[in-house]
């Protein structure tokens, strides 16, 4: 996902500006297993720890390899893409939404891979599940620092797909990053057209490899 990150803490930080999605509801009790929400959740923290606990000693190419399968399993990357776009993704040709996925994909994982790589003590929180409107789920879970730094909460949005719930957004301590992304998404593409705004995604995904090499 189209993301920034703050170094403020070791712990990384999402930054953007805020949607509206109000949570209805109460706490779920939902088990961890199997495809529930808060087992994909559960399983996507685990990948993180274990990349920060990788170090920044680890290569780029390592942390990214791990990293990915885990992300493919927990992100819906071709809701986003959509969401992202907004009415701009029903003009693009089928070739173009595949290569628009596949490049938001590979900078979602590269950005994780490149700050996802510091620990400290740090450990998650048990992911507590939520029904939201539209048959959704919100998972909440806190990165609590590990030297009591600032402590971080995530609170991800799940749809299903085929049966299978997968993320697709991820408010950091209130911020949005589909809303982030999709503002500018929209004003790159006003500019430049699709396939500059993905020159655009992809140049950022070399700069994230190069500056963590």
């Amino acid at each position: 996902m189209w993301m920034q990150f703050s170094k403020l803490t070791e712990t990384p930080k999402f930054l953007g500006a805020c949607i509206a999605i109000f949570m209805l509801g109460t706490g779920s009790a939902i088990a961890s297993t199997g495809n529930a929400p808060d087992s994909v959740v559960a399983k996507l923290n685990m990948a993180l720890i274990h990349s920060m606990k990788m170090g920044p000693s680890s290569s780029f190419k390592s942390r990214f390899h791990a990293l990915y399968p885990e992300m493919i399993h927990a992100y819906d990357f071709s809701k986003i893409a959509h969401y992202s776009l907004g009415t701009a993704w029903d003009k693009l040709s089928a070739p173009e939404k595949k290569q628009f996925v596949q490049a938001l994909t590979h900078y979602s994982v590269a950005n994780y891979a490149a700050h996802f790589t510091h620990y400290a003590g740090q450990k998650f929180s048990s992911p507590i599940s939520n029904s939201v409107p539209g048959h959704r789920m919100m998972v909440s879970t806190t990165l609590k620092s590990g030297n009591g730094g600032k402590n971080n909460t995530f609170d991800y949005l799940l749809s299903q797909n085929h049966g299978q719930w997968k993320i697709i957004n991820v408010m950091t301590d209130g911020v949005s990053n589909l809303a982030m992304q999709k503002a500018e998404f929209t004003g790159a593409l006003k500019k430049g057209g699709i396939h500059a705004l993905m020159n655009g995604i992809n140049k950022r995904s070399e700069m994230l490899a190069h500056a963590a090499r």
